[in-house]
């Protein structure tokens, strides 16, 4: 049987149409108490962080509420055909940063969840996030509709050209920022062109020079980072003595991860200061640092982020992952899934004594994202094409894509399909945000606002 064959035949096994059902399950979890399980295992004082930016918008509260769609993803209709998922494919989860040959490249850029599991969890995933973002800025029915299907057809029609190709042109094809600004010309109003060379631009602007004046001061002693109390927290001048060799032996054990050539350039500097920092909206409670380092002067500084990595919420549903080290699994996801990724990217153990995993990155690369919240309902239906065909990509990079293609055909039904799940979902979200700005008024969880 042939991939092709293989993938339409799945279709007697979950028909596409089925794909469009969405109904709680009746043993469904209460959504709060699956976001308090979560802050159990995090940094105490934090996570009342972490509901304050869910409560932001309904789409804050999906960003956060990973872990709650991965169990309802699990009870929907699997295709059976697996590939590397991110796990959280939202819509705020693809953005631009620099290649190795510092060109501006459009992909995902969240891998925390990482795993491999069916396709169209993170198909899914994509689609409601694209509902929920309608519904918040205003769009009717009709056009929030619109961006959803727009999203899944543009999934479908790049899975098959896709499966068409060699697969080293696969490997090798990446989403240039030129091209992005070459699609909205052709397709969009002169303002729409201005947004996206605008966005580029600031993206092009965040280098680590630009970050040294961002995040850190000079001072007699030295270049320190700039706290910003609650989001960036300096280690306690009395716990540095005993802080620093656990930093230097999890700084260490990165490096043996790294390759011998990216290992040479980050040798290259030397670690200058050392800060907690909260990131994101769902990983806020979970161990994060910035680390300062500088070259040979002061034109020459890097910036590395440490980051919490722990088991992927699909885990209990897509099963373990392959590496023991969840560090890894975020490192070993992102280089399958990104057309290009951070040649600094690694893992290591242990940074505060507590066993815990953690992935480095750089902290900014010439990293950007679209301002969603501002998108008008042609813009955002643009933007869901894009976000579309890209994952596609991501998911042919190490799925069988001709499997895949054949499974969704070329017709209407499965785009449609997932569609209309979309909408059902942004509706299912929208009763949990509401849950949760009900448990913030009534006292039963605290939240910070603000912040």
């Amino acid at each position: 049987m042939t991939p092709a064959e293989r993938g339409k035949s799945l279709r007697k096994q979950t028909p596409r149409a089925a794909h469009r059902e969405w109904e709680p399950d009746a043993q469904r979890p209460d959504p709060l108490a699956v976001l308090q399980a979560q802050g159990a295992e995090r940094v105490e004082h934090l996570v009342p962080i972490r509901y304050g930016r869910m409560l932001a918008s309904a789409g804050a509260f999906f960003r956060g509420g990973a872990a709650i769609m991965a169990w309802d993803l699990s009870r929907t209709p699997s295709s059976g055909l697996r590939v590397q998922c991110c796990g959280d494919a939202h819509l705020l989860n693809f953005g631009l940063y620099a290649s190795l040959d510092r060109r501006m490249v459009f992909d995902l850029n969240d891998f925390d969840e990482t795993l491999p599991a069916p396709f169209e969890w993170d198909l899914k995933r994509l689609v409601a996030s694209i509902s929920v973002a309608a519904r918040d800025n205003g769009c009717d029915a009709k056009q929030s509709y619109a961006a959803a299907l727009a999203a899944a057809d543009r999934y479908r029609s790049r899975m098959a050209e896709l499966a068409a190709r060699p697969f080293l042109d696969v490997w090798y094809s990446r989403t240039d920022a030129d091209l992005i600004v070459d699609e909205i010309s052709r397709s969009s109003s002169k303002k729409g062109v201005k947004e996206v060379q605008k966005m580029i631009n600031k993206a092009g602007r965040k280098t680590n020079l630009g970050a040294l004046a961002r995040y850190a001061e000079r001072t007699p002693d030295g270049w320190v980072i700039k706290e910003e109390p609650p989001v960036i927290t300096a280690i306690p001048d009395g716990q540095r003595q005993d802080f620093e060799p656990s930093v230097a032996a999890a700084f260490e054990k990165y490096l043996d991860s790294l390759g011998p050539a990216e290992r040479i350039v980050i040798e290259r500097y030397h670690r200058v200061d050392f800060a907690r920092k909260v990131v994101g909206v769902g990983s806020v409670g979970t161990q994060a640092f910035m680390l300062l380092m500088m070259g040979a002067h002061d034109e020459d500084p890097l910036f590395i982020q440490f980051k919490e990595a722990s088991q992927s919420v699909l885990a209990p549903y897509a099963g373990a992952s392959v590496y023991q080290h969840e560090g890894e699994r975020v490192v070993r996801g992102q280089q399958v899934m990104q057309s290009a990724s951070d040649p600094f990217l690694g893992w290591t153990t242990d940074v505060m004594g507590q066993g815990k995993n953690y992935y480095l990155r750089q902290l900014r690369d010439m990293k950007g994202s679209v301002p969603v919240e501002a998108l008008d309902p042609y813009l955002l239906s643009r933007y869901a094409e894009l976000c579309g065909g890209v994952l596609a990509h991501a998911h042919a990079r190490s799925g069988d894509a001709a499997a895949i293609s054949a499974y969704i055909g070329s017709g209407g039904v499965f785009p449609q399909a997932i569609a209309e799940f979309a909408v059902l979902y942004a509706e299912q979200n929208q009763l949990d945000y509401e849950a949760l700005q009900q448990a913030v008024a009534d006292g039963r969880i605290e939240a910070s606002l603000g912040v």
